[in-house]
């Protein structure tokens, strides 16, 4: 008996070397890629002995065996070489032969994928019937593979399916059993309940197979309306007393059709316009500066333009509208409003115009209005926004109403106070409005609320004084100071940082300002700092008794609180004949405690420690003869300020701009240096 061994063609290089091993006869190629060898051939090339069965050794030569392996060649090799192979060490070679060159085959990603699906229907009242029609690929190749087609709640009345294809049920679907691979067509009939409600009649199921598909039907009567729910596109066409409809399903979307008797479409109606208005016109000078809202409401039929009247000698500076798409203002005063796509319901524009107004003569409340409307109603606002007096003329067309009766969307225009309002329904609409203007008063710009004072006298007429006001100041350049007589400023500051002051044509002294923050509700203050000192004159010593006159700075600004500290020579006596109570005069009046009237925290701490702030004048005041002395060659001589001496605290309540304020005192014992 003749045995067949069947060798890949991957090793046919070695059999290819037959003749040269006998001249046996030529093996056979079936055009597969495999040759065939009796076993006499086999056996003749190899020379195996099956009667010999183990330790047999098979002689090939080496060229073959580089074939085999997929070597490229060795030298020191010859090409007539020769290798003995055991039987098992051969068979082992024809084995890796036949691996090696088999392709390595990656599993598919699926087991199977729709190349394309349709769902014919035929519709009516009564029921429904469906072919399916489903080409599948399928790319797993070895097992049973289940593929879902249909659910189980349809009824299904016939299939067509290929050889080795069985239709099967399991849980809520049905499905496709199969061995097979490849390409494959399936087509399912079934039917689906239809239902009704309200006149209108509606069928559905899920679609288990993924993947888009395409919707064809056949609906009784030719005036019926289909609508396909997720449908991508859907095209209705009626003939020879059908409907046909064809739609296009994404995948996932189950098949969900409604249809019903179609209702004949009324010609269109044409275009009704009506609109509201809400003006709002501010009276600046030479100026009538207006805002309008347009409400329009349009039925029937949608449009792509508004038209709206302008008055004359108004000028349209801006027209804003959702979606508009463009504006433009013709030579016969009329306002086109282009939309950006045909609308139909509710449409506001806004507009903002001006137009020149005349004190001397009446001018007219501009009112734009829309064009073609049936019917049109509006508000319209009066406010002020200069030093003027407005008053209504006679008014036609319109009714004066109250401010708190107009729409909040016209009061929420304006933070201004409103001071005429008027509602009109008509056409024609005429509110003259009298402009008067009046002489405008100028108001205080700036005000100190306090000045805070500290001085200390020496015995030889001397006298320090640090001055701290705190200062609101809106859009004044400087604070303007008439220094007394003999004084020499020593330094300034200006919230908190130091300052250089100039002075003007008369003398004054111009202390530069800021601008005060904004507060919650008010302008918020800072100090302006001045440390200056006044002397008797050159030569000139004060004399152990007699009256010490005090002049403070003249402010140009209002200050609302002045208070002194003055700290006077301790050996010092200030009364008079045999009175206790010391004797002050002048507009500055001695006061026990200063009033609570300042609302700036720095300077109510300056009023409350005295003490304190007269010790870091002595510092200051040692500091600053230091250095005079020192540039002048001279020892310096370290002099004591009456930081100790009696303390008299005298106020000012209310110095207006150019009030000149002092105070004076009589005083005995004094040191006089010698």
């Amino acid at each position: 008996m003749k045995r067949n061994v069947m060798v890949m063609a991957v090793i046919g290089a070695m059999v290819l070397g037959w003749a040269s091993w006998g001249g046996a006869a030529e093996p056979k190629a079936d055009g597969k890629g495999q040759v065939t060898l009796s076993w006499d051939q086999f056996v003749k090339i190899t020379g195996y002995d099956p009667a010999k069965k183990g330790g047999q050794v098979i002689t090939v030569k080496w060229a073959e065996i580089e074939k085999l392996l997929g070597v490229k060649k060795i030298d020191r090799v010859g090409a007539a070489a020769t290798v003995d192979l055991p039987w098992t060490e051969f068979r082992a070679l024809l084995e890796y032969s036949v691996k090696k060159d088999k392709p390595v085959i990656a599993p598919p990603p699926t087991n199977y994928i729709v190349t394309a699906s349709s769902y014919d229907g035929v519709l009516s009242g009564e029921g429904s019937q469906f072919t399916a029609t489903m080409e599948i690929t399928i790319l797993q190749e070895k097992g049973w593979k289940r593929i879902p087609v249909l659910p189980a709640a349809v009824a299904l009345k016939s299939s067509k399916l290929p050889d080795g294809v069985h239709l099967n049920v399991q849980g809520n679907n049905y499905e496709l059993l199969t061995e097979k691979s490849g390409k494959i067509s399936v087509e399912l009939v079934f039917a689906v309940a239809v239902t009704k409600s309200g006149g209108a009649n509606s069928v559905g199921f899920t679609r288990t197979l993924q993947g888009s598909s395409v919707l064809k039907l056949t609906v009784d009567g030719d005036k019926v309306d289909v609508k396909v729910s997720g449908a991508q596109s859907l095209s209705v066409k009626a003939a020879d007393g059908k409907t046909a409809a064809a739609a296009a399903l994404p995948t996932g979307m189950p098949v969900q059709i409604t249809w019903e008797r179609a209702i004949p479409k009324a010609p269109a109606a044409p275009t009704k316009l009506y609109a509201e208005t809400a003006t709002l016109v501010s009276v600046a000078d030479g100026l009538l500066l207006c805002q309008e809202a347009v409400y329009f409401n349009i039925l029937h039929t949608p449009v792509r333009e508004l038209k709206l009247a302008v008055p004359k000698g108004v000028s349209v500076l801006t027209v804003s509208g959702s979606g508009m798409q463009d504006w433009r203002v013709d030579k016969d005063g009329s306002l086109t409003v282009t939309l950006g796509r045909e609308t139909i319901g509710s449409y506001a524009v806004q507009i903002a115009y001006e137009q020149a107004s005349s004190v001397a003569a009446a001018a007219q409340a501009p009112v734009i209005r829309a064009v073609g409307v049936e019917r049109e109603k509006g508000f319209v606002a009066v406010v002020a926004l200069a030093n003027v007096e407005i008053s209504a003329g006679k008014v036609t067309g319109a009714t004066a109403i109250d401010a708190s009766r107009l729409p909040g969307t016209l009061t929420a225009m304006t933070n201004q106070p409103i001071l005429l309002g008027f509602r009109y329904v008509g056409d024609k609409v005429d509110i003259p409005l009298s402009i008067r203007k009046h002489g405008e008063i100028s108001v205080l710009v700036t005000v100190a609320d306090s000045a805070v004072f500290t001085g200390m006298q020496l015995s030889d007429g001397r006298r320090m004084t640090k001055a701290t006001y705190s200062v609101r100041n809106n859009r004044r350049q400087f604070l303007r100071l008439a220094m007394p007589a003999g004084t020499e400023i020593w330094s300034v500051t200006v919230a908190g940082k130091a300052a250089t002051p100039g002075k003007d044509t008369d003398g004054k002294v111009l202390i530069p300002l800021v601008r005060s923050k904004s507060g919650s509700s008010e302008l918020a203050a800072f100090p302006v700092t001045i440390v200056y000192v006044h002397t008797p004159g050159e030569g000139k010593t004060a004399p152990a008794s007699g009256t010490l006159r005090v002049d403070l700075p003249v402010c140009e600004v209002p200050v609302m609180h002045v208070m002194y500290n003055i700290y006077l020579p301790g050996e010092g006596k200030y009364t008079s004949g045999w009175g206790s109570k010391p004797t002050f005069g002048g507009p500055v009046q001695l006061v026990e405690q200063f009033a609570s009237m300042s609302t700036s925290a720095g300077v109510a701490v300056v009023a409350r420690q005295p003490a304190k702030e007269a010790v870091q004048m002595q510092k200051r005041f040692n500091q600053r003869v230091d250095r005079a002395a020192r540039a002048a060659g001279d020892t310096p001589i370290r002099v004591s300020l009456p930081v100790k001496g009696t303390h008299f605290k005298l106020q000012k309540i209310l110095a207006l701009p150019g009030d000149k304020l002092w105070f004076e005192v009589a005083y005995s014992g004094w040191k006089v240096a010698r």
